[in-house]
């Protein structure tokens, strides 16, 4: 297609291929296929003005781990930051050239001196994760078995992700896919809430703190490696004495106690309960369960 575009356009085909949004140098699944979950950097659109230039999308936007801007360290946007509201971005013909706006309210997408935090953290997991999808190979699909790993669905439905302990994104999580690319269907907020686990669990980057439990790291490895899950531990007896020692389980089987909750018919009746009600209940199921009953 490129070709054909460079000869209806007179031009070469070569000094087409570099204003392309994607490359023959990565799969098609390191790819965000839906643009309405690709962001944009404000601060680069304004670089873009300041120069002279009309707004342009990069390439790197595209790419599943981009969810921070490698130049600002800024994190991307999907969202109009003047009417908060979400939805594909269109470009406007203005007086000053092509600009980015948003669909709702017509503003220019821009920065406007809101100097957003530098995302370090989140920037070296996108560099562990681009440097595996350059160099492809086992690290690639350790990367994407990852991917999978955190979107398999749970007993109860739920993805592996929801174990991990961090901090999720606000409203109801995507419905687990088996599909074998999920980053590239995510949206944003949920794509960057998958680079740290992916990056640990595909490859740990030297010197920073692990985040990811050690029960998820095996299950991971289980997964990976297409065996079996391995039989819970029996129960250890609740001590009767309260003056006794506090008797901590293995993580995998605080894992299996969770889960036997949240298989039980009391959880499923809890969606009728509300605010401290819902919160007793929730204390007394998990006392019974560390209680053996």
């Amino acid at each position: 297609m490129t070709w054909h575009w460079a000869r209806a356009c007179r031009l070469k085909e070569r000094d087409l291929q570099w204003l392309v949004l994607s490359d023959f140098e990565r799969p098609a699944d390191c790819y965000v296929r839906n643009p309405l979950n690709r962001g944009v950097c404000a601060a680069c659109l304004d670089e873009d003005a300041e120069q002279g230039r009309d707004h342009y999308c990069r390439r790197s936007w595209a790419h599943v781990e981009a969810v921070a801007c490698v130049k600002h360290g800024a994190s991307l946007q999907v969202a109009c930051q003047h009417c908060f509201r979400g939805g594909l971005f269109q470009f406007r013909l203005m007086s000053e050239g092509a600009r980015l706006v948003c669909s709702s309210c017509a503003s220019v997408i821009s920065e406007r001196g809101l100097r957003q935090p530098w995302q370090t953290r989140m920037l070296e997991s996108m560099s562990a994760i681009g440097r595996a999808i350059a160099e492809k190979g086992r690290r690639l699909e350790d990367v994407m078995g990852a991917g999978r790993f955190l979107w398999a669905p749970l007993p109860n439905e739920l993805p592996q992700i929801t174990w991990l302990g961090a901090s999720l994104p606000y409203g109801r999580s995507p419905s687990s896919s088996t599909v074998t690319a999920p980053l590239s269907i995510l949206p944003l907020a949920w794509r960057a809430a998958s680079l740290d686990a992916i990056a640990e669990l595909a490859g740990p980057i030297d010197g920073r703190e692990a985040t990811v439990p050690p029960f998820v790291r095996e299950a991971f490895r289980i997964f990976w490696e297409g065996g079996e899950e391995p039989a819970p531990e029996e129960l250890a007896p609740a001590a009767q004495d309260e003056s006794a020692g506090l008797q901590l389980r293995s993580d995998g089987e605080y894992r299996r106690l969770a889960l036997e909750i949240i298989q039980s018919q009391a959880w499923k009746r809890m969606s009728s309960k509300a605010g401290r009600k819902r919160k007793r209940a929730i204390g007394r199921l998990m006392h019974r369960a560390l209680s053996g009953g």
